[in-house]
């Protein structure tokens, strides 16, 4: 009788998933690669050319992009002082404000809702369910 249970070693299991999702983003950006070089061939363009291309949009909301990069900053700084779940609730409210645009009392309150309730279910999925350490 052939036996089909293949030994789980529980402190590499953690890297597995990482390595094949890397794998299979290599591969499918190899394909578009690939379909890209086929489409420039075809309609006779250069392959590289930055003529015409920007980095930014015009006229790009510099409030959000600077605003993003500071409170995923602050996130990182105070996780370890405050603790995933704490850290969580205050930088997701912090997010929903920046991206929502609004900052009066009911808006503020269903910001600091939304945060609690989505850190309380990451924090339980992950936790409980999946039994995978938060920081």
């Amino acid at each position: 009788m052939l036996d089909f249970k293949l030994p789980i070693v529980y402190s590499t299991s953690h890297t597995v998933m990482p390595k094949i999702i890397f794998g299979v983003l290599v591969f499918l950006g190899v394909i578009l690669f690939i379909q890209y070089v086929m489409k420039t061939r075809k309609e006779g363009g250069r392959l590289f050319s930055l003529k015409g291309k920007r980095f930014f949009e015009e006229n790009y909301d510099r409030v959000k992009l600077f605003g993003t990069v500071v409170i995923l900053f602050g996130f990182i700084v105070f996780m370890k002082p405050l603790g995933f779940i704490l850290a969580s609730i205050i930088f997701i409210s912090l997010f929903n404000i920046l991206y929502a645009g609004k900052f009066g009392k009911k808006d503020l309150l269903l910001s600091i809702g939304i945060s609690v309730v989505e850190t309380m279910t990451v924090w339980f999925v992950f936790g409980y369910l999946f039994d995978i350490t938060l920081p």
